[in-house]
């Protein structure tokens, strides 16, 4: 099935996805509207979770599946994670870690966009945060379920591009070499069937990733403070699409195994639902 491009994209093109112009907004940091976008994403998963009848996510709009006989064991694990991490940070401790990484530019920008996706794509697809487990040791950030053929189409990996380079990131290069050893596995992954879900480790998912520049993550925590999405959000979120289709049009020339070629696939076609 042939790609649609956006008007002026080429294949091959590189797509810098900062290079708008935006009015002058406030000074605000982002930090500033983390309760805000916290309690929104509380919202959306109680929203979810009430769709199907179970509480299958957290507030913070992560996967909670405390009935998988491994949980227990992997939550230990990612807690212990945790621990040397905060070690290695100035000698903090978990607690002190936990409150800075919530704050810094990495998990803004995750949240941030869960939140965008959240609200600007059809009510056919699901946008959630992966589970703990998933993040440290997989490398997906946000799971996308299309809800109308019941796969889980793409694994989200996010990116705050602080040098605004249009050249290739190395999260680039590690999605790449992500999807030639066969794409994204998601250990506590979720699939809709028919009106249920199904919980189930998943394999040869597709994987991209998505980067802001830090002005425009201010932008966009400031857009979302506002009850309906802005001309810039939308803009923003259409420059994104077009990311994820000139990845799309990259992994054609990959040696990929047929599972992820019929999951890439599968998600170039739900991108067509995308438009706006």
């Amino acid at each position: 099935m042939g790609i649609e491009y956006l008007p002026g994209i080429q294949p091959g093109m590189k797509i810098d996805i900062s290079a708008s112009r935006r009015p002058e907004r406030s000074h605000l940091r982002p930090e500033s509207f983390l309760p805000l976008m916290k309690e929104k994403l509380a919202a959306k998963a109680e929203k979810y979770n009430q769709l199907y009848s179970q509480n299958w996510l957290n507030p913070d709009g992560g996967i909670n599946l405390p009935e998988h006989p491994d949980w227990e064991k992997d939550e230990i694990l990612c807690e212990d994670r945790e621990r040397l991490f905060a070690k290695d940070n100035n000698g903090k401790t978990r607690e002190q870690w936990l409150l800075s990484k919530e704050k810094n530019s990495a998990s803004l920008t995750e949240i941030a966009l869960t939140l965008s996706l959240q609200r600007l794509l059809p009510e056919r697809f699901m946008v959630v945060r992966s589970a703990r487990y998933d993040d440290y040791n997989n490398g997906v950030d946000q799971l996308i379920i299309d809800r109308e053929n019941g796969s889980v189409v793409c694994g989200i990996d996010e990116l705050i591009d602080i040098e605004g380079n249009t050249a290739p990131h190395k999260k680039e290069e590690k999605v790449r070499k992500k999807m030639l050893r066969g794409g994204a596995n998601v250990k506590y992954g979720v699939r809709v069937e028919g009106e249920s879900l199904c919980f189930e480790e998943l394999r040869s998912i597709p994987a991209f990733y998505l980067a802001l520049m830090p002005s425009e993550l201010a932008t966009l925590c400031q857009d979302l403070s506002q009850d309906e999405a802005t001309p810039t959000e939308r803009e923003l979120f259409s420059r994104l699409r077009a990311s994820l289709l000139q990845q799309i049009k990259s992994y054609e020339s990959l040696p990929l195994g047929r599972n992820l070629k019929a999951n890439v696939a599968l998600f170039a076609q739900s991108l067509e639902a995308w438009s706006e």
